[in-house]
């Protein structure tokens, strides 16, 4: 029976241990201070403890957030990828095109139709079209 009350008192000694109040205070030095009992002479104020976390997420919670924005990072790398991929093949049809193009414009003689006949271009015009032709030619394929 002594046990019991023995356990019975140190719980209750304990409580008021949890909560005891912290004081701060300022020493002669000018040097901050904090404690539960201030010395005397010193003109302590209360500090309030800061607020217990009781709002945190589970353990459970966070994980299962962190699993949710792994995959959605994943998801938007695949979309990435895709949308690389696209414009890639995009650029390599466009370059490949504008050299037909210049091929077709060094090879032969050009055209053009007016009124539904053939006019062929000067030698000027030509030249003119062979170099715009290239220009797109080094634009496409970089």
């Amino acid at each position: 029976m002594n046990c019991k009350i023995l356990l019975a008192l140190l719980l209750a000694m304990a409580v008021p241990a949890a909560s005891a109040q912290i004081y701060k205070w300022v020493d002669e030095k000018g040097q901050v201070h904090y404690g539960e009992k201030p010395p005397a002479g010193a003109k302590p104020s209360t500090v309030k403890p800061p607020p217990a976390q009781s709002n945190a997420p589970a353990k459970g919670e966070d994980l299962q957030s962190k699993e949710i924005e792994f995959r959605q990072r994943r998801v938007q790398r695949e979309q990435d990828e895709q949308k690389q991929a696209r414009d890639k093949a995009r650029r390599e049809a466009l370059c490949n095109n504008a050299k037909e193009r210049l091929a077709i414009a060094e090879q032969a003689a050009l055209f053009r139709r007016e009124k539904g006949e053939r006019v062929f271009l000067s030698d000027a015009e030509q030249q003119a079209e062979i170099a715009r032709r290239r220009a797109a030619v080094a634009q496409h394929c970089r």
